[in-house]
């Protein structure tokens, strides 16, 4: 349990907790957003349009983070496109991606609401993929990042 789950006002002064090792090399958490050396991912949302990746070297583990020569991890960036009480439905076709859901951040915009579990139906799924845990006010419209080990392409996700 995070200060940030136990208190969501907080998310407005410090962001969520963020396990660097899951993310590309030079990955920083701000309160509504990531920004992958020193590229943030909303803005490269708001450019390329959901869902699309951004891919960097992977982090060798207990390294400190450095970055590895040979190995990658993708984020990808998506657009709930519908939201019921207990699933989100993204415009990504996740699936298969091998996604680090507990390390899902909502982007664009910080939220007081409390953790929910949520289940995730990809973009051509009926089934859920993998279950994710967000601010229970999460709504249609909303982007969701989180990191995928390995290099993936925008093909892949759309």
């Amino acid at each position: 349990m995070t200060l940030t789950a136990l208190l969501p006002t907080l998310r407005s002064s410090i962001p969520a907790p963020f396990d660097a090792a899951l993310w590309p090399a030079g990955s920083t958490p701000t309160l509504d957003d990531v920004t992958v050396r020193a590229v943030s991912v909303g803005r490269f949302a708001d450019i390329c349009g959901t869902p699309c990746v951004c891919t960097g070297p992977a982090v060798i583990p207990a390294s400190g983070g450095v970055a590895s020569a040979t190995l990658s991890t993708t984020v990808v960036i998506a657009t709930v496109t519908d939201a019921a009480p207990d699933t989100l439905r993204l415009d990504a076709c996740v699936a298969g991606l091998e996604a680090v859901w507990r390390e899902a951040r909502l982007i664009g915009r910080v939220s007081r609401a409390y953790d929910e579990p949520f289940a995730v139906v990809d973009a051509h799924g009926e089934e859920p993929c993998g279950a994710v845990v967000l601010p229970g006010d999460v709504c249609v419209g909303d982007r969701i990042a989180f990191p995928c080990p390995g290099c993936h392409t925008v093909g892949e996700v759309r």
